[in-house]
């Protein structure tokens, strides 16, 4: 650094990376704090050179090197001067990796207890830092769901640079097997102890058991009364019976929400949303909510009684006014919607409900009405609905790893009354597979089958199959996959079928990648699954992660274009296709 005056203020022309092979230029850039200046903003100043700054970011990259397995790895540099301005060159020299030759895991004591399938740290993979100190975290959580409150884990590891083998080891101090004691709760103001106690999941006397107490924690969480919720216990002295501490931090009870949001079929929506998390008292919820968009808009009150008949049991009444403008039919819907939702599990919920609502239909076109021999203009749709929903995924924005399976029927008319009659089902699965490289291969299908009870107007138009847009095949325009009209607005179907394969990984920081194949169809028939006239399409999307979900825009290509529809279609929304 001789060569840099002290007199003259310099300033970052430029860094460049070489050498580099196993990390990219720009997850090296990441570990810096030395930068350049931004492309997209050239009227900024550029940034001030700080030598002893820069010294230190050739630590950090050899420091992150080291931490993934790559000892050696050495880091040189080279500075090229042009009046008062700065190129770093900076060269890496990468070293092998050192692997994992052995993993040994041992308890203390004359027990012999069963281990966790595997270990974050595995043999033959390269030795890092975070799988080494997952390990220890991943030992500890799986023991103390085993009864053991007090679980102590000793690591270490040898390292052979000479023949680039890692010698890894656990030992693991139980302690004795505990029990709950008695709960105290902290941090009270306005609500009521009660309703903290009663979403415990564990009893006084029951084994200890961590998957309880993060039930509990996000049971409490799910009532949106708390910024943050602790859940600790006594550790002195190592107790069989150990006491339990949950503390809160109260946040308002009331919510305001605003939103304005954009998607290529809704086009502008406008959303707000007024909230009390604890009306009256009891943890009951109300809110009052209102969505003004291209196609649907609805206005609408909830009322939710939280352990209602059981613990596990919410009892729910939303009464909404929904329009409904699509390009086969403008509804106007008044819907009252008493139903009872149970969480069978943390993975399994079901919902049943009775269906109230009163419908009426304008804008139909003649030659739709003369397609489905006459469409009932209005009335009213009365019966039960049963809903059942398994969840295992790991998030519910833009889940990585496991399984989503819906199942939805309806069947009002008939000994329920009303104006309509008829039954309808379908039923989804969702599966999310790591694939290596940061990579999640995504898959769904769906089927759906319905028929009426009676004449075939006693099918309401509203609750056909539809196929095509942004939530369904992506190379169609809204509803424009399947049969239509004479004059040539979508007129659904009674059987349907749909999926989807798709290809998604981050790209650079927050922006990631997508590649999808959809394929569906619909058919006017009951009980005909049109599996032999499938219609695909396929192409690529783009997603943004943002604390909402991600931003997503889609590029569907059909492979059969349909006659006098476009023969690519953009789709933009807010989170993930599926």
């Amino acid at each position: 650094m001789e060569e840099l005056s002290p007199a003259v203020t310099w300033r970052v022309r430029a860094i460049e990376i070489t050498g580099n092979q196993t990390f990219s230029s720009a997850e090296l850039r990441a570990q810096i704090v030395t930068q350049e200046r931004s492309w997209y903003t050239p009227w900024r100043d550029r940034p001030i050179f700080e030598p002893q700054e820069f010294l230190t970011d050739l630590e950090r990259i050899r420091r992150y090197y080291e931490a993934r397995g790559y000892y050696d790895t050495r880091v040189a540099y080279d500075l090229e001067l042009d009046d008062s301005l700065v190129t770093a060159k900076i060269e890496v020299h990468e070293s092998e990796p050192v692997r994992v030759a052995e993993v040994k895991v041992g308890i203390k004591g004359t027990r012999k207890l069963a281990l966790p399938a595997e270990l974050p740290i595995k043999t033959g993979e390269i030795f890092t830092e975070a799988d080494y100190q997952q390990g220890d975290a991943v030992l500890k959580q799986f023991f103390l769901d085993q009864t053991y409150a007090h679980v102590e884990v000793e690591r270490s590891t040898r390292i052979d640079l000479a023949g680039r083998k890692a010698f890894v080891g656990y030992v693991i101090d139980l302690g004795p097997e505990a029990r709950f004691g008695g709960t105290g709760v902290e941090g009270m103001k306005a609500v009521d102890p009660r309703l903290i106690t009663r979403e415990i999941e564990w009893q006084p006397g029951e084994p200890f058991s961590l998957q309880k107490i993060d039930w509990t924690r996000q049971n409490l969480l799910d009532l949106n009364l708390f910024a943050s919720v602790q859940i600790g216990w006594e550790t002195n002295q190592r107790p069989e019976t150990v006491r339990m501490t949950i503390r809160v931090r109260e946040k308002p009870p009331r919510e305001v929400k605003l939103g304005v949001g954009y998607s290529t079929e809704d086009q502008y929506r406008l959303q707000a949303e007024w909230k009390h998390y604890n009306w009256f008292g009891g943890g009951r919820q109300l809110s009052v909510s209102g969505q003004y968009a291209g196609v649907t808009s609805t206005i609408g009150a909830q009322f939710t009684q939280p352990h209602f008949l059981s613990r596990r049991t919410a009892g729910v009444l939303q009464l909404r006014q929904d329009q409904q403008d699509e390009d086969t039919y403008l509804l106007y819907a008044t819907r009252f919607r008493p139903r009872l939702e149970h969480r069978f599990s943390r993975q399994l919920r079901g919902t049943l409900a009775y269906r109230t609502e009163f419908a009426k239909l304008s804008n139909i076109d003649d030659a739709t009405d003369t397609a489905l021999g006459g469409v009932k203009r209005s009335g009213l749709l009365s019966g039960p609905s049963l809903s059942l929903i398994y969840d295992s995924t790991d998030s519910p924005l833009d889940p990585k790893t496991g399984n989503v399976v819906t199942f939805q029927a309806d069947q009002p008319g008939v000994i329920w009354g009303g104006d309509f009659a008829f039954w309808k089902a379908t039923v989804e699965g969702k599966k999310y597979v790591g694939v290596g490289w940061q990579t999640v291969l995504a898959g769904r299908i769906e089927l759906g089958l319905a028929d009426s009870l009676g004449s075939d107007r006693d099918f309401p138009i509203f609750e056909r199959f539809y196929a095509g847009g942004e939530k369904s095949v992506r190379g169609y325009g809204r509803r424009r996959l399947g049969p239509r009209s004479a004059a040539d607005d979508p007129i659904g179907g009674l059987s349907l079928v749909e999926g989807s394969l798709e290809l998604r990984r981050p790209i650079w920081g927050a922006l990631g990648g997508a590649l999808f194949l959809d394929f569906g169809q619909v058919d006017v028939d009951a009980y005909r699954v049109p599996f032999d006239d499938l219609k695909f399409a396929a192409g690529p999307g783009v997603t943004y992660t943002t604390p909402i979900g991600p931003l997503r825009l889609d590029l569907g290509i059909p492979f059969q274009p349909p006659a006098g529809d476009s023969s690519w279609q953009i789709h933009f929304s807010i989170g993930q296709f599926f």
